[in-house]
């Protein structure tokens, strides 16, 4: 970390940013925002979509300016782009004429260097990302891991200082992203490469704990700071540790919290493992309790693939009603088999309101309905509007759409009478039962 004397390698100081759509309306991104990058530390930009975590991150290059206020590297004031920094694009942004040497290439295209070096930088870079074997493959013939492979190592053949990664890994699937992201972390914890420091982009919490030192939260509508937390849990990093869990718990709480602090929330002193927020199935009560019905049917056991063929559905419908009512806890899964358990009977021995009651109680068991109550009940007004709520799913549950998961929320949560939902304001509200 800097010892207090070396200048930050970059710093955002003020920093405002409008855009003027094509209609002149003038919308304001970002407001002030003051930031600084010291040698040695990985940040991260966590946030919902629209918050701006991608303008600031090109304001911070010098690829776009601020409308106001100051950028600066190394303490001076920053000309055109920064000349130790470099940025992993989400798209992969690769030529797809060229070859992996050759796209890695281009990235030194601007400095003008003898033939030799450019050919032992391109080499290094290759060995170092793990292309070795792929030089004179095409983008088309590369898998998304391959292709991002390829951006890191366009952008570290320059031998940055500060790397940018946009969202690198957002588009790749999650066993690849986990393995890409462990490897550019240990790149930079072994020293392997000139980079001092990292600043990516994310909504996804998790990858922000695994990765960074510093984790700044942002806002949106505009993009504002909200808080930076100092992450100081040792790599390597386990993310089933209660540590771990914990950090992600705080951050959760953070962005769920109706008055966000100024400065980061103290460290609990007890260590306690937090209840994960559960991804919702795409599915509705009424269908949850169709199956429970067609269960009943069969004297309360049936075999999954018998289930499909008895509801007309296919396969995967199938399993995402059985894993709705699963949550629940309304049946159990053995093998292949679906079985009511005792509480699936008597919600369906029930009649209509005593139903609600019960389904009531067990959607308040999932956490993500525990976190919108409590937002709710936070409100003066207790309601919210829907584009916040689906900025706090897409933070909470970063690989979800938040528009299915909102279609679901309200389904469960108008059903169990937790709230109501007015779809000319477009707002969640706080039922008189839920309160």
């Amino acid at each position: 970390m800097n010892n207090g004397t070396t200048p930050p390698i970059a710093e955002l100081l003020n920093v405002h940013k409008n855009f003027i759509l094509p209609t002149g309306t003038e919308i304001k991104v970002l407001e002030n925002i003051s930031l600084q990058i010291q040698p040695g530390e990985i940040v991260a930009l966590l946030g919902p979509s629209g918050c701006g975590k991608s303008t600031l991150m090109r304001i911070l290059t010098g690829l776009i300016e601020p409308t106001s206020g100051k950028v600066l590297a190394y303490g001076m004031p920053l000309q055109g782009f920064h000349p130790r920094a470099s940025i992993v694009f989400q798209s992969f942004a690769l030529y797809p004429w060229l070859t992996v040497q050759e796209n890695i290439t281009m990235g030194l295209e601007w400095m003008k260097l003898p033939e030799d070096e450019v050919h032992a930088r391109v080499h290094r870079a290759v060995d170092r990302v793990g292309l070795e074997g792929f030089e004179e493959a095409y983008p088309k013939e590369l898998s998304g891991g391959m292709k991002q492979r390829v951006g890191i190592a366009r952008a570290i053949v320059v031998q940055p200082e500060l790397l940018c990664m946009d969202e690198p890994f957002s588009a790749l699937d999650v066993l690849t992203a986990e393995n890409l992201r462990s490897e550019v972390l240990n790149l930079w914890l072994d020293h392997k490469v000139e980079i001092k420091s990292v600043l990516f982009v994310t909504h996804d919490i998790r990858e922000a704990v695994f990765l960074a030192n510093r984790i700044v939260v942002l806002s949106s509508h505009p993009g504002t700071i909200r808080v930076i937390l100092q992450n100081d849990l040792p790599h390597p990093r386990d993310l089933r540790t209660p540590a771990f869990q914990q950090m992600i718990d705080r951050i959760h709480d953070i962005i769920t919290n109706a008055i966000i602090p100024d400065e980061a929330v103290p460290a609990v002193s007890s260590v306690v493992t937090p209840r994960r927020v559960e991804s919702l199935p795409q599915t509705s009560p009424s269908e949850i309790i169709g199956l429970l019905e067609v269960l009943d049917d069969n004297n309360g056991k049936i075999d999954v693939f018998d289930l499909a063929l008895r509801t007309g559905k296919d396969f995967g419908s199938t399993i995402t009603v059985v894993k709705g009512a699963e949550l629940l806890d309304f049946i159990d899964t053995p093998k292949q088999n679906v079985v009511f358990t005792d509480l699936g009977k008597k919600f369906l021995q029930s009649d209509i309101n005593n139903r609600k009651i019960i389904f009531r109680e067990q959607t308040l068991q999932l956490r993500i309905f525990d976190i919108i109550m409590k937002m709710l009940r936070r409100k003066d007004d207790l309601s919210i509007d829907e584009d916040t709520l689906k900025e706090e799913l897409a933070i909470l549950l970063p690989n979800e759409d938040p528009d299915k998961l909102l279609e679901v929320i309200v389904g469960w949560g108008r059903y169990g009478e937790l709230f109501g939902y007015n779809a000319d304001a477009k707002i969640v509200y706080l039922d008189a039962v839920g309160t």
